[in-house]
Protein backbone atom coordinates (compact mmCIF):
# COMPACT_ATOMS: atom_id res chain seq x y z
CA UNK A 1 0.00 0.00 0.00
CA UNK A 2 3.19 2.29 0.54
CA UNK A 3 3.90 2.08 -2.83
CA UNK A 4 0.55 2.87 -4.58
CA UNK A 5 0.38 6.06 -2.18
CA UNK A 6 3.74 6.94 -2.72
CA UNK A 7 3.38 6.26 -6.45
CA UNK A 8 0.02 8.62 -6.17
CA UNK A 9 2.01 11.47 -4.36
CA UNK A 10 4.58 11.25 -7.04
CA UNK A 11 1.32 11.95 -9.80
CA UNK A 12 0.01 14.58 -7.58
CA UNK A 13 3.32 16.47 -7.82
CA UNK A 14 4.11 16.15 -11.40
CA UNK A 15 0.85 17.16 -11.99
CA UNK A 16 1.46 20.45 -10.35
CA UNK A 17 4.53 20.99 -11.77
CA UNK A 18 3.21 20.52 -14.79
CA UNK A 19 0.27 22.71 -14.28
CA UNK A 20 0.12 26.36 -16.30
CA UNK A 21 1.41 29.41 -13.72
CA UNK A 22 -1.03 31.74 -14.03
CA UNK A 23 1.01 35.06 -12.76
CA UNK A 24 -1.71 37.72 -12.20
CA UNK A 25 -0.22 41.45 -13.66
CA UNK A 26 -0.93 44.57 -11.39
CA UNK A 27 -4.07 46.00 -12.80
CA UNK A 28 -5.45 49.21 -12.37
CA UNK A 29 -9.29 48.70 -13.71
CA UNK A 30 -11.63 51.34 -14.15
CA UNK A 31 -15.90 50.10 -14.91
CA UNK A 32 -18.19 52.47 -16.01
CA UNK A 33 -20.94 51.33 -13.52
CA UNK A 34 -23.68 53.58 -14.10
CA UNK A 35 -24.55 56.05 -16.56
CA UNK A 36 -28.14 58.08 -16.20
CA UNK A 37 -29.19 61.84 -17.43
CA UNK A 38 -30.42 63.77 -14.24
CA UNK A 39 -31.78 67.26 -14.60
CA UNK A 40 -29.96 67.94 -17.41
CA UNK A 41 -26.83 66.42 -16.76
CA UNK A 42 -25.48 63.02 -17.86
CA UNK A 43 -23.65 61.42 -14.58
CA UNK A 44 -20.99 58.85 -15.25
CA UNK A 45 -20.53 56.63 -11.97
CA UNK A 46 -17.19 54.63 -12.53
CA UNK A 47 -15.71 51.91 -10.17
CA UNK A 48 -11.84 52.05 -9.52
CA UNK A 49 -10.09 48.91 -8.32
CA UNK A 50 -6.55 48.96 -8.04
CA UNK A 51 -4.44 46.15 -8.16
CA UNK A 52 -1.15 47.67 -8.44
CA UNK A 53 0.85 48.42 -4.99
CA UNK A 54 1.12 51.85 -5.54
CA UNK A 55 -1.18 54.09 -3.28
CA UNK A 56 -2.29 56.53 -5.64
CA UNK A 57 -2.09 59.87 -4.29
CA UNK A 58 -3.59 62.01 -7.17
CA UNK A 59 -5.38 59.93 -10.27
CA UNK A 60 -6.82 61.60 -13.49
CA UNK A 61 -7.45 61.16 -17.03
CA UNK A 62 -8.26 62.87 -20.30
CA UNK A 63 -12.01 61.34 -21.35
CA UNK A 64 -13.23 61.67 -24.58
CA UNK A 65 -17.01 61.07 -24.84
CA UNK A 66 -17.78 60.27 -28.14
CA UNK A 67 -21.62 59.50 -29.81
CA UNK A 68 -22.49 56.49 -31.38
CA UNK A 69 -21.10 57.54 -34.79
CA UNK A 70 -17.78 58.19 -33.15
CA UNK A 71 -18.00 62.21 -33.34
CA UNK A 72 -16.57 63.78 -30.34
CA UNK A 73 -19.10 64.91 -27.92
CA UNK A 74 -17.19 66.21 -25.25
CA UNK A 75 -13.36 66.39 -23.94
CA UNK A 76 -12.99 65.93 -19.88
CA UNK A 77 -10.65 65.89 -17.61
CA UNK A 78 -11.83 63.76 -14.78
CA UNK A 79 -10.00 63.43 -11.14
CA UNK A 80 -10.54 60.45 -9.60
CA UNK A 81 -8.79 61.59 -6.35
CA UNK A 82 -6.84 59.51 -4.47
CA UNK A 83 -6.66 55.59 -4.62
CA UNK A 84 -5.08 53.20 -2.29
CA UNK A 85 -2.89 50.41 -2.89
CA UNK A 86 -5.34 47.09 -3.53
CA UNK A 87 -7.85 49.62 -3.02
CA UNK A 88 -11.54 50.09 -4.44
CA UNK A 89 -13.23 53.62 -5.10
CA UNK A 90 -16.42 54.97 -6.48
CA UNK A 91 -16.38 58.06 -8.59
CA UNK A 92 -19.46 60.00 -10.03
CA UNK A 93 -18.88 62.63 -12.67
CA UNK A 94 -21.88 65.08 -13.21
CA UNK A 95 -21.59 66.44 -17.08
CA UNK A 96 -23.72 69.13 -17.73
CA UNK A 97 -26.21 70.01 -20.80
CA UNK A 98 -25.40 66.44 -21.85
CA UNK A 99 -27.94 63.52 -22.45
CA UNK A 100 -26.33 60.25 -21.38
CA UNK A 101 -28.12 58.40 -24.44
CA UNK A 102 -26.09 60.85 -26.66
CA UNK A 103 -22.63 58.96 -25.37
CA UNK A 104 -21.68 55.46 -27.04
CA UNK A 105 -18.19 55.49 -26.31
CA UNK A 106 -16.26 56.20 -23.55
CA UNK A 107 -12.18 56.55 -24.68
CA UNK A 108 -9.50 56.77 -21.93
CA UNK A 109 -7.23 59.19 -24.33
CA UNK A 110 -4.19 59.82 -22.13
CA UNK A 111 -3.74 59.26 -17.99
CA UNK A 112 -2.10 61.56 -16.07
CA UNK A 113 -0.85 62.77 -13.80
CA UNK A 114 -1.00 59.22 -11.65
CA UNK A 115 1.22 59.77 -8.74
CA UNK A 116 3.55 58.38 -8.09
CA UNK A 117 3.34 56.65 -11.69
CA UNK A 118 4.82 57.86 -14.12
CA UNK A 119 1.57 58.31 -17.08
CA UNK A 120 3.06 55.32 -19.54
CA UNK A 121 3.04 53.35 -16.49
CA UNK A 122 -0.22 54.35 -15.58
CA UNK A 123 -1.79 53.45 -19.23
CA UNK A 124 -0.07 50.16 -19.46
CA UNK A 125 -1.85 49.38 -16.06
CA UNK A 126 -4.76 50.66 -17.01
CA UNK A 127 -7.64 48.05 -17.89
CA UNK A 128 -11.48 49.49 -18.29
CA UNK A 129 -14.86 48.06 -19.01
CA UNK A 130 -18.45 48.61 -18.59
CA UNK A 131 -21.45 47.44 -17.09
CA UNK A 132 -23.59 49.37 -19.39
CA UNK A 133 -24.44 50.21 -23.09
CA UNK A 134 -21.54 52.26 -23.62
CA UNK A 135 -18.14 51.16 -24.50
CA UNK A 136 -15.44 51.92 -22.86
CA UNK A 137 -11.76 51.75 -24.51
CA UNK A 138 -8.45 52.87 -24.08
Amino acid sequence: MSGFRTKLQGFALLALLLAPVTVQAEVLHIRLDKASTVAGQCQLVFVLENGTQAEFEQLQAEVVLLNRETRVLRLSLMDFQSLPANGLRVRSFNLPDLDCAEVGRVLFNAMGPCTPLEPRECTEALRVSSDTGIEVLK
